[in-house]
């Protein structure tokens, strides 16, 4: 069984890698013939690989058509339909997810994401309402080493985001029904959570144990948790439901052993069974049925329906059904880490500790675990995650226990306790904050040694298939000159560093941002950040989101120099994040940012500097400050052998007019000043530079409308070539000290079938 379940796995990753899909006038007769072929071939696992196959193309094909239509973007939509989601109540824009049943265009998709800004009323989850809402269809970031939000929208099948539009036309039309009880239940759970600590800094820890909602955990507790490698705590996980349903079981067979119950004719087994499945069942749906819960729920259902009918079913077999029983349920489950750290932790963990002749002690059993989910785990949490936790163990060490034996049970015994007798659920929700607010200085603490976490750059398929296989030798029991071999295939993923451009040659990335813009220009053993990205209301910025991710993915570990142009939030936004996560040499400012506190110089017309041959010139503003906030931008000149860049800020008609007073010529790249505005790029601007490449950085259906139309025509009329983060994501430019300069588009290098665009 587990060969067929790894086999409908590797039919889901084949139809789920695909750029585009096919046709079903293709599809459909390719997967029959191969089905027929399997079949008779009599081999059940390729039967199960091309069902597989197709199960997964059809709920992608269906997944696709629920996409909001390109021409309904932008406008206001009159929609009828439910909360589906939990919502932060006490958030003054609210957040949630809403499944409509109807709408004044009926191509509405029926699941939408939206925002309410300063919301007087906030909906509850299952509530129907009638809202006025503008949409745009699933869009994210696309860069290097950054989260594909398209990606993580499309498998919760969410076909447009957007916001609702203030107006009387909003109202409340009826009450959640039993549909949506289980969604009502979760809500209901966390207000009385919230009412038992409501001041405690530790509630949204609380939530997240107990109801599966992480909403109020701030950043700074989960960078603990990933500095720390003890996120997985927070997710309502295997361990957690395995802990529950073995507590329940052991209440079900003492039941059964009752006098009143002999007479049901019950055993043990079925009182365990009864109880143990029941309680795996409830506890997974208060966590919103995530993977690794639907994982150990169908475990726990095998087992114990085993059990039941005295059959034997062994771990790998259980392993295997389990894999297929979630796959068929949720096709698109492989596209989520939970799946892969979730089956791939059991898997691992019994590679390591089956087939031992010796039986260890409890500490003993324990360290090998925690050494086998850190080791065979280590390729999956470097593909998504990009980086290690090395203090991850002696942080489990501690938290594991903590958590499981203490703060769980008593988190759920103090919440069901708060729903009958709220004054004795406060005190016992009120322990388990205590608890948590003890241990966390020490887990803090170790979040912030020097080498907690340890980053990796995006390897090579090569690297990447080595540093597997050397984790899977490391998991498997053996003498000492395997786990030596195993170390030595672990080194070429750990060394291996991204090759950086010659001496004289530069690379410039101009990373999608959205409606804003950050710059990463790297020579042969420098990096410089040109601004850093929009913040947002949600408290996030692009420093965080964007920026530091693609200097990790990049191999760079250090900022020689961080040039933030002007005092916009859509270039200034992300400046702290990148100070705080990123080891920054030096800070130049331009006239217009806030320096209070900040140890930076000026940014000024004159400065100049070089790095491995490649010569850097600030060319604006000068030392007068007579500029508006945009014209104030600081335009900084990059000159290589092979090339010259030019990156423009926000400047307008007058900052172009001096730049080009200063005897500036053509140039090879050039970052479009003010992302396109009609107040920008001048004709004697664009004729004068002339370049051959022109970049832009702009929001997707960004409020302005930039790029202008008129001014893409004027740039392409002195012969440059466009490319615009809109359609390209990430636009990464070398140039080299000699021959044609490359250019690399983030989206088409990386196509999904999902992708807007």
């Amino acid at each position: 069984m587990l060969r067929i379940g790894l086999a409908v796995l590797i039919g889901q990753c084949c139809i789920h890698s695909l750029p585009t899909l096919p046709a079903p006038s293709v599809a459909v007769p390719v997967l029959a013939a191969a089905c027929i072929a399997a079949a008779a071939l009599r081999r059940s696992w390729l039967v199960a690989f091309v069902l597989s196959a197709g199960w997964a193309l059809l709920h992608a094909e269906l997944q696709l058509r629920e996409d909001l239509p390109v021409e309904l973007e932008g406008r206001d939509l009159l929609v009828v339909g439910r909360v589906a989601s939990l919502v932060e109540l006490e958030a003054t824009n609210p957040r949630f997810d809403f499944e409509v049943e109807h709408a004044s265009e009926a191509e509405v998709t029926s699941r939408i994401n939206v925002v309410w800004y300063e919301a007087e009323v906030h909906p509850r989850p299952g509530e129907r309402w009638q809202l006025v809402v503008r949409l745009k269809r699933r869009n994210g970031f696309a860069n290097p080493g950054g989260f594909d939000y398209e990606g993580y929208l499309f498998r919760a099948g969410i076909g447009a985001t957007g916001y609702v539009r203030a107006g009387d036309d909003n109202a409340k039309l009826d009450e959640p029904t039993w549909r949506y009880g289980v969604l009502f239940a979760r809500a209901w759970l966390g207000e009385r959570i919230a009412r038992s600590v409501p001041s405690s800094p530790m509630l949204g820890i609380l939530q997240g144990l107990a109801i599966g909602d992480a909403q109020l955990i701030p950043q700074d507790q989960w960078r603990v948790f990933n500095a720390t490698g003890t996120s997985h705590l927070m997710a309502i996980s295997g361990l957690h439901v395995s802990m529950v349903a073995a507590l329940a079981a052991v209440l079900g067979g003492a039941i059964v052993r009752l006098p009143r119950m002999q007479r049901y004719r019950m055993t043990a087994i079925h009182g365990q069974a009864v109880a143990g499945i029941g309680a795996a069942l409830g506890y997974s749906l208060l966590a919103g049925m995530s993977v690794p819960t639907q994982r150990t729920l169908a475990m726990i259902c095998i087992y114990f329906l085993a059990r039941w009918s005295r059959r034997h079913v062994s771990l790998g077999n259980a392993l295997g059904l389990a894999l297929i029983a979630v796959l068929l349920i949720d096709p698109f489950a492989v596209l989520s880490v939970g799946t892969w750290l979730s089956f791939g932790a059991v898997a691992v963990i019994v590679l390591a500790t089956g087939g031992r002749m010796r039986k260890d002690g409890v500490f003993a059993n324990f360290a090998r675990v925690q050494w086998a989910a850190t080791a065979g785990l280590l390729p999956i949490v470097v593909m998504a995650f990009g980086g290690l936790s090395l203090i991850s163990p002696i942080a489990n060490a501690i938290a594991i226990p903590l958590f499981t034996l203490v703060v769980v049970p008593l988190t759920l015994i103090g919440t069901a306790t708060a729903c009958a007798v709220p004054e004795v659920g406060s005190v016992l929700l009120g322990g388990a904050a205590k608890l948590l607010e003890w241990a966390w200085p020490f887990l803090s603490w170790l979040a912030a040694r020097p080498l907690a976490m340890w980053y990796f750059p995006d390897l090579p398929l090569l690297q990447a298939a080595l540093l597997a296989s050397g984790a899977l030798l490391l998991v498997l029991p053996g003498a000492w000159p395997m786990r030596i071999a195993a170390l030595a295939l672990c080194l070429p993923a750990v060394l291996y560093y991204p090759e950086p451009p010659a001496r004289g040659a530069y690379e410039l990335a101009v990373l999608d941002v959205g409606q804003g813009l950050a710059i990463v220009v790297r020579t042969h053993r420098h990096t410089l950040v040109y601004d850093a990205g929009p913040a947002f209301r949600s408290g996030r910025d692009t420093g965080e989101l964007v920026v530091w991710p693609y200097l990790r993915a990049r191999g760079i570990r250090r900022v020689d120099r961080l040039v933030i142009s002007h005092g916009d939030l859509d270039h200034q936004g992300g400046m702290r994040s990148i100070l705080d996560n990123m080891k920054t040499l030096s800070l130049s400012l331009g006239p217009s940012v806030n320096s209070a506190g900040i140890d930076a110089e000026r940014c000024a017309a004159g400065q100049r500097w070089h790095w491995d041959e490649v010569e850097f010139e600030v060319l604006h503003p000068d030392a007068s400050n007579a500029y508006t906030d945009n014209d104030s931008s600081c335009v900084l000149l990059v000159k290589g052998r092979g090339g010259t860049a030019l990156l423009t800020g926000d400047i307008e008609a007058a900052a172009e007019a001096e730049v080009l007073a200063r005897g500036l010529g053509r140039i090879d790249v050039l970052v479009i000043p003010h992302h396109g505005s009609r107040s920008s790029s001048t004709d004697d601007f664009v004729e004068k530079t002339s370049p051959r490449l022109a970049l832009v950085s702009a929001g997707y259906r960004n409020r302005w409308g930039f790029p202008r139309r008129e001014v893409v025509e004027r740039w392409q009329s002195v012969g440059a070539t466009i490319a615009s983060t809109v359609e390209s994501g990430a636009i990464e430019v070398s140039v080299p000290t000699h021959g044609q300069i490359a250019v690399r588009h983030h989206r088409r290098e990386h196509p999904r079938y999902w992708a807007s665009r």
